[in-house]
């Protein structure tokens, strides 16, 4: 008897599992889906053979909401549906309180709406399920904006504006002042919870201007305020059309990260989706997404002024999608001239003796040098001690600082499969394209389910496509998917 097909939904993703009866090979197993109402199957993406525990795993991307599908997997088939996004509302509390206790259910949440909190260990609590916290301007919080405690899960946080919290740690050789470690915007930290802290949705807000800021890396590694952080929660998260910026003397140390990074579990965990946000002004990384990394999606996000664009050292289990997210300026040591400083990658990306070697695929990116060289030192990289290992790049545009430095460094890994990129750097793949930006169009390659509605003769390099709708990113690309 075959094991059954299993499924975890989002908004716009399905990841899947299946344990096929034998080793399908490199190639993976093949999956095809349709909505309920169509005849036609679309091609996905072959979902990843994992032999450590003999599963395919693997995710739908780019779905529409509310939509029930037909999936096929192994002569499998299943139905499953995404989430829809019209929130089912039982009762409405004005304004915003400081402490949130009372929740809803799945057939009908608590809206806590509006108002002006300034002040406060925490601007809000949540500690109950089914909530919905939307429209209130938070500010001046001692340590988070918006703490999440045991008993909450099922929670939506939108539409807010959250700048001025955290605590100063101290002052530095400069006269920085310097925040407490990882006091964030929206905060939760799972190490005591009884039961894991899943479903959270954190969607269309403002999270800027911490109080104080983190450290750059002219002292060491970056410490201080964050936007979001999760640290040893559940999965199963959204985090999308966020504006995550600062300005200078407050820059964050991730904008979006959590724990435990060498772990199999770490944020955002599995089945989680990070995309369509702005995030700025970070002097460790963009988006920090390491761990397990179990069916994680990023992508079409916007990126620039950070240490390294979206980090996934480690991938333990994957596969993470990294996907038509865009980064510009690098930023690193704030006592070197930015043509001095040091460059990070886009993609940070490696294995340890013990944590990772789990897939990792990247599509579609568009690394910039905006302002002539300013962007990131890489496309993808490891390191001496995390070398990359079994990451797949395809339809990548990097164009990195110093054109004499390698577009993907490996760092003595291996497993891994590079082709179709474009880059100024040192680029070795077969079908790989080297220039500027402009010779990226119709050069790339046919991926299903990631570029199924390309324009002209075959699929542009990087993350837009010629002829296509332009990306727009945070609150703007709220507006105009209505999401």
């Amino acid at each position: 008897m075959l094991d059954a097909l299993l499924f975890v939904a989002t908004f716009e993703s399905i990841g899947l599992y299946w344990k096929p009866p034998a080793d399908p090979g490199p190639a993976g197993c093949s999956v095809r889906y349709r909505t309920k109402a169509e005849t036609a199957w679309k091609e996905g993406l072959p979902l990843w053979y994992d032999a450590r525990n003999r599963e395919c795993r693997g995710s739908l991307v780019q779905l529409a909401p509310g939509t029930q599908y037909e999936i096929e997997v192994g002569g499998q088939k299943i139905l499953a549906a995404t989430w829809s996004e019209k929130f089912p509302i039982a009762k409405t509390v004005k304004p915003v309180p400081q402490e949130i206790r009372e929740g809803g259910t799945k057939d009908g949440y608590i809206l806590y709406e509006g108002g002006t909190i300034d002040g406060g260990k925490f601007n809000v609590t949540i500690s109950a399920p089914y909530v919905i916290v939307r429209g209130a301007t938070l500010k001046g919080a001692e340590q988070d904006a918006i703490r999440l405690l045991e008993g909450a899960h099922d929670v939506v946080i939108e539409d807010n504006d959250i700048s001025g919290w955290g605590r100063r740690n101290y002052v530095n050789s400069k006269g920085w002042e310097i925040g407490v470690d990882m006091e964030s915007g929206v905060r939760a930290d799972c190490r005591r919870f009884s039961k894991p802290l899943e479903r959270i949705v954190v969607q269309k807000n403002k999270i800027h201007d911490p109080r104080y800021g983190a450290n750059s890396w002219s002292w060491g590694h970056p410490a201080g305020p964050q936007g979001i952080t999760f640290s040893y929660c559940g999965g199963n998260h959204v985090i999308r059309n966020n504006e995550i910026t600062s300005s200078p003397g407050h820059y964050f140390n991730d904008g979006i990260g959590g724990e435990d990074n060498f772990s199999d579990t770490g944020f955002p965990n599995a089945d989680s989706d990070i995309y369509g946000n702005v995030v700025t002004h970070a002097w460790d990384d963009a988006i920090e997404a390491e761990g397990g990394n179990k069916n994680v999606r990023i992508w079409g996000n916007y990126l620039d002024q950070t240490g390294t664009g979206i980090a996934t050292t480690v991938t333990h289990w994957g596969p993470v999608y990294i996907f038509r997210n865009v980064y510009d300026h690098g930023r690193m040591k704030s006592e070197r001239p930015p043509e001095q400083d040091d460059r990070g990658p886009f993609a940070k990306a490696g294995s340890t003796d013990k944590w990772g070697n789990g897939r990792r695929y990247v599509f579609h990116n568009s690394v910039r040098q905006p302002d002539g060289r300013n962007g990131a030192g890489a496309g993808i990289a490891g390191n001496s001690k995390q070398p990359l290992t079994n990451t797949v790049s395809r339809n990548n545009n990097f164009q990195v600082w110093r054109p004499n430095w390698p577009a993907i460094d490996e760092a003595g890994g291996s497993g891994n499969d590079f082709d179709y990129d474009l880059s100024n750097g040192r680029l070795s793949e077969k079908h790989g394209v080297s220039g500027g930006a402009d010779k990226g169009v119709d050069r790339g390659v046919r991926l299903p389910n990631f570029n199924d509605n390309f324009v002209g003769s075959a699929p542009d390099i990087g993350a837009e496509e010629k002829g296509a709708t332009p990306l727009v990113f945070g609150k703007s690309r709220a507006a105009a998917t209505g999401r």
